[in-house]
Parts: C-alpha cells; structure tokens; sequence
C-alpha cells in the first residue's frame, strides 16, 4: 500500500510534519538498505531546521533537547538531566531539595537550561540496536503479557479501542509498548499506526515489536516530544494514552496537542493512575521529602497532572467531551471526544 517505506509516504504526504511550525519536511540525504531509509537528514521548508534519523528512527525533538525520558518532578528543576530523583536526593540531600522547589514556586529559582548538539549518542544508539534482537523482543513481549495478565483497567482501554474501529492510530507517550503490544494482538485493521515517545530506547523497543509482528509496513515508532507533536492537525481516528500524561512536565500542553491531531468526530482514550491526592501523605514525606499538600503545589504551578479530576476539566476546557469514564482502583479510564 505505501512502497517500501511507510516512513517517506508519512513524510511526502505531510502526515509528519515539522514539530516547531508545522510545515512540510523533505528529505536532504538518505542512506537506505533494500529501500528503507538506515539514516537520513530532513529539513522543515519553513523555518529551516533540519532533524534526523538515527538506524531507522525518526527523531523529530526541538533543537537542544535529548533523546531520553526525565522524570518531570526531576526535570522541573534540574533540567533533563537524565538522573532520578533517589539519586538526587542522595547526592543533595532532602533538605536542599526542598529548598530548591520552594524557590522554584515563589519564583525565585529558574532550572539550567541544557542543549545538546545531537539527540541521539552513541550510548543511545548501541542500547537501542540491542532492543530489537529476536531473543530480546520475544522475553519483552512475554514480560508485557504476564504484567498485563488479568487487568482489567488495561483489558478496559483495549475494549474501548476496539470499539472505534480505527483506521489512523496514535499511540502518544508509547513507552516500551506496554499497551501497543497487547492491541495489536487483539486488532489489525488498522491502515496506519504511528507510536510516539520522547525516549529513543522506547521507540526501539516499540519497533522491535513491529518488527516482530511484520507491522513495519503501515506502522511508524518515532521519537518527539508530546508537547510539540510532529503530526498534521484532524488526522487521527483515535489516540491513546497509557499512563503517559502523568509522565509530563507540562502536560496540558500535550493534552492540547492531542486534541489538535485528533480528527473531529474522534476518540481519545486514557488510562493513567487516580493521582497524587490519593497518595498517603505520611509516606510521601518520607519517601518523596514532601507532604501531598506540598507536592500537590509543585505539580501544579509546574503543570504536571494532580489527578483524575483536574485532567477531566483541563480536558474540557481544551474542548474535549467526556465520552465515558470508569475507575480501576489505582487507574482510571477515560474515554474524550472531540466534537464533530
């Protein structure tokens, strides 16, 4: 249906497009291997600014910004600094941590701005090579399907899915494909998938498993930033979200960005954790060096998601109608429309 490379078709057809303007891409060079594209090096026909492939992963990430996930807790005020939060605590202390967000919300203290001249390492580029081996994917896959044996709140999420009966798929925040992997069990009628993350190791994780389902021909795992989404406006039938808005610093801005790919008549669906209200303040003081109510004000004045209900009204100012919801314990899912 798309000649040897699904990638190109996405590209020459403005499915992808630049993730700063908006603009069409077009390829300046290209290394391919039996037709698909190895490396390669694109540039926006707008503003200009080029992005690349790296071993047949487009990553389309805002200049500056690194391939790898950062906890927004961590990246709030550290910058993606690539570290965790137990061993920032180790090396600062909890006392000089606290310190440093209470600055932060009394405006007082800014984050190091960090820029990086490729996106993608070598480090990251031999730990992305070794996810899609065969023996590596099958134990993956087997690991994922034991995890999500008996869920209902992810058995849910499918269902809803199903019911859709998309053609054009996004699965925004993919991870290692926890949810992606499960669907394309159950569903393949879909004419195009596309699987988003920031994280280069999740988009090779992601193609292992396209690979190994021989998908890769109407499917395409890349890397960008769910704030700034490389996809033409009104595209998808539906989008999917699995425990990844609560993974975002600055997270109504993807919610926005969702609600713009999403065609008008379309679905979004959601399953993410109830949120820090629910948490026990007692243990987040020691775990975390925070009360709930302490953090409930960080995660807020740096716009991480609080909880079921916040996401809900954020969701409805955006524009979106809740279609239906169902509480899952710790999980929520939620079905968001976008109107017609």
């Amino acid at each position: 249906m798309y000649g040897h490379s699904f990638l190109e078709y996405a590209i020459r057809n403005a499915i992808v497009v630049c993730p700063i303007c908006k603009s069409s891409l077009s390829l300046k060079w290209a290394i391919r291997r039996k037709g698909v594209v190895q490396r390669a090096e694109l540039q926006c026909a707008s503003c200009n600014v080029s992005f690349k492939i790296y071993a047949r992963i487009l990553v389309l990430l805002p200049p500056g910004q690194f391939a790898d996930w950062t906890h927004p807790l961590v990246e709030a005020v550290f910058g993606n600094i690539r570290v965790s939060y137990e061993k920032l605590v180790a090396k600062h202390g909890i006392r000089k941590i606290r310190e440093l967000y209470f600055k932060l919300i009394r405006g007082e203290y800014r984050p190091p701005k960090l820029f990086f001249k490729e996106p993608v390492d070598r480090r990251l580029l031999a730990e992305g090579g070794r996810r899609i081996t065969k023996g590596v994917v099958e134990k993956h896959l087997r690991r994922i399907k034991e995890q999500s044996e008996g869920r209902k709140d992810l058995a849910e999420m499918i269902r809803y899915t199903l019911k859709t009966g998309p053609r054009k798929i996004l699965d925004m925040c993919s991870g290692g494909g926890f949810f992606l992997a499960r669907l394309i069990e159950m569903y393949r009628k879909f004419e195009q998938l596309f699987s988003l993350d920031v994280d280069y190791h999740c988009a090779k994780r992601v193609e292992g498993t396209l690979r190994y389902n021989r998908l890769l021909g109407r499917t395409l795992p890349l890397v960008a930033d769910a704030r700034a989404m490389p996809f033409n406006s009104n595209y998808f039938d539906v989008v999917t979200n699995n425990c990844g808005f609560s993974q975002i610093l600055g997270y109504s801005r993807a919610l926005r960005e969702a609600f713009r790919v999403l065609k008008p008549g379309g679905k979004m669906i959601v399953r993410d954790n109830q949120g820090i209200t629910k948490w026990d303040s007692s243990k987040l003081r020691i775990t975390i060096g925070f009360t709930r109510d302490e953090l409930e004000d960080i995660y807020e004045y740096c716009d991480i998601c609080v909880d079921k209900e916040k996401f809900l009204a954020l969701a409805e100012k955006i524009g979106f109608f809740v279609d239906r919801i169902r509480d899952f314990n710790k999980y929520f899912v939620a079905v968001l429309g976008k109107p017609n």
